[in-house]
Formats: C-alpha cells, sequence, structure tokens
C-alpha cells in the first residue's frame, strides 16, 4: 500500500503510524549504520514486532522507550491526529528469541523488565530459535508465530530444561498485561 499510489500511501500511513529506521551493516565493533531510505512501518496497537537472537538489555530498553515516544507524539496530535482510548503507549506486542533469557536468572531479569520496560505490553512472546539473523536459505517473504508443538524436541528441552524458570503454577509468567506465549517461528517464502 505505501507504494501503489499516493491516496494508498495516505491510507496505509494512518494504520502505520510509526517508521523505524532500519540499521543495515557494522561499521565496526558495536557500530551500525542507518539506512535512510530503509524504514519499518509499524502500528503498535496491531503488529508485533519480532527481534531475533541474543539482545543487548540497554539497546533492548531504548527501542521500547523509542516506540512509546513516537506512538505518544502521534497519538498527542503532534502528526495530524488526536489522542484516544488508551493510544501512544508504544508497542503492544513482542516476541524475542529465548535467547536474552536464557541463563540462569533469566526469568528473574524478565520479571524485573516486566515491571518496568514491558509494563505496557499487552503480548510478550517468546520463541525458540536461537540465531542473530533469518536462515540463510530465507529470502524473504513471511515471519510467522505458532504455538509450540508440545512434541518438538527443541520445545521440550526448553520446557524440562532453562524454560522450567519461566513457569508459575501449571502456567508461564505473567510478562506486561498476560502470561508469555512460548511459540515456533517459521520463516516463510512469499508474502
Amino acid at each position: 500500500m505505501l507504494s501503489v499510489s499516493a491516496e494508498a500511501r495516505a491510507a496505509a500511513l494512518e494504520f502505520y503510524t510509526v517508521a523505524l529506521p532500519l540499521c543495515v551493516s557494522h561499521a565496526g565493533p558495536g557500530d551500525l549504520l542507518r539506512d535512510g531510505d530503509r524504514l519499518l512501518y509499524v502500528n503498535p496497537e496491531e503488529d508485533t514486532v519480532v527481534l531475533l537472537g541474543d539482545l543487548d538489555y540497554g539497546r533492548l530498553t531504548n527501542l521500547l522507550e523509542w516506540f512509546r515516544k513516537e506512538d505518544a507524539a502521534y497519538h498527542s496530535g503532534r502528526r495530524g491526529a488526536g489522542a484516544g482510548g488508551g493510544r501512544g503507549k508504544g508497542l503492544r506486542r513482542l516476541a524475542m528469541s529465548v535467547a536474552p533469557w536464557s541463563h540462569a536468572v533469566g526469568a528473574a531479569t524478565l520479571k524485573a523488565f516486566a515491571r518496568t520496560v514491558f509494563a505496557d505490553v499487552e503480548e510478550f512472546v517468546m520463541f525458540i530459535y536461537k540465531e542473530p539473523i533469518p536462515p540463510e536459505t530465507w529470502r524473504g517473504g513471511r515471519v510467522v508465530l505458532q504455538e509450540a508443538c508440545a512434541e518438538e524436541d527443541a520445545y521440550r528441552r526448553f520446557v524440562i530444561g532453562r524454560g522450567k524458570q519461566f513457569r508459575e503454577g501449571n502456567g508461564w509468567v505473567v510478562v506486561g498485561k498476560r502470561p508469555i506465549k512460548v511459540v515456533d517461528i517459521q520463516f516463510l517464502e512469499g508474502w
């Protein structure tokens, strides 16, 4: 919709209220280059942002704060939209690899984030894929999050291993507004 016509782009930008600049490569250790032409358009109320790999907690905090500021700016009227029922809180749905939380105090760290950084997140999803990038064979397309199959070896190993720390009673710990979901991630070709 963003590339079809001026009218379609205007309609799409009413839905996709935040444009996240994408980083394209490493210039040196820890340095990312921004590509001003590459933006990820997101509707923080509807879209799930998927983060791969082991993340730096400071960068994660900054990213979520950035979403809050951009979303609040949009809904406060600075971008032509009125404020409304619960809007402007930032990203509502976040999916992350289990990698950043798979250490001995991962659940304690996640619970601390749940009270602060993830307080406005309505749905927090962890997926069993630890690589920092999509598979080499994936050439672009859709990323699908689906309920993890209890029969899958990786899921079973997670549940009886490091995943135990994320359990409370018969369910998963609450992060944001609801218990976390543990899912599989698939990288599918085509749109």
